[in-house]
């Protein structure tokens, strides 16, 4: 295996186990915070409206929240991607490591989709298809919306939408996904809704 073939399987490697750990504690709900419905914040400026209740877990610079568990649905908040972060902060974008799903500011939409595309993709997702990329207005600030398909490793398949917004040289993501059998139907008109509510305060 030459270098480059390692440095994309330990990448994978990362985001599959901060995707794991995601897992875990949405799997373990017992005891968590609730989301209650109302105005709700993900770090300390970052705000979306919620019409229903949520599990809630929180890691140092992200949340996930589920209704019904991980693997049914998740919708994951990260208030601030960093300049050379990678999307879903599982590393930084290096001279050993130049190629990835790193954020810079001044993204066009279609870049910042791409950019979203490709986190997923390198954390395992397969036949990603995305669709209705559009402008949308984040409070004061402007971003871009758009819906994904996609299946995971077992070949369950999965619909998602996804919120993303530029505030002071960083990214604020919102990425909502649920299976597409029962789950994301019930709730997708009321998570498009929430995502509209999105902003940085």
């Amino acid at each position: 295996m030459n270098a480059a073939s390692r440095r994309s399987q330990s990448l994978s490697t990362r985001l599959l186990m901060l995707l794991g750990v995601m897992t875990l504690l949405a799997a373990c709900s017992g005891g968590s915070p609730l989301v209650k419905p109302g105005a709700n914040t993900a770090g300390s400026r970052l705000v979306i409206d919620s019409e229903m209740e949520w599990t809630r877990f929180s890691g140092s610079r992200y949340q996930v929240w589920t209704m019904d568990g991980e693997l049914l649905n998740r919708l994951y908040l990260i208030p601030a991607v960093r300049e050379g972060e990678h999307v879903f902060l599982v590393t930084r974008q290096s001279r050993r490591r130049p190629d990835g799903a790193f954020f810079h500011p001044g993204a066009r939409p279609d870049e910042i989709r791409d950019l979203i595309v490709d986190g997923l993709a390198a954390a395992g997702a397969v036949n990603i298809r995305t669709e209705n990329l559009r402008p949308a207005s984040f409070g004061q600030h402007e971003g871009v919306r758009f819906e994904v398909r996609l299946t995971n490793q077992e070949g369950l398949e999965y619909q998602a939408m996804a919120a993303a917004f530029e505030h002071d040289r960083t990214l604020a993501l919102a990425l909502f996904i649920a299976t597409s059998e029962y789950y994301y139907p019930r709730d997708a008109a009321k998570v498009d809704r929430m995502l509209g509510t999105l902003r940085w305060r």
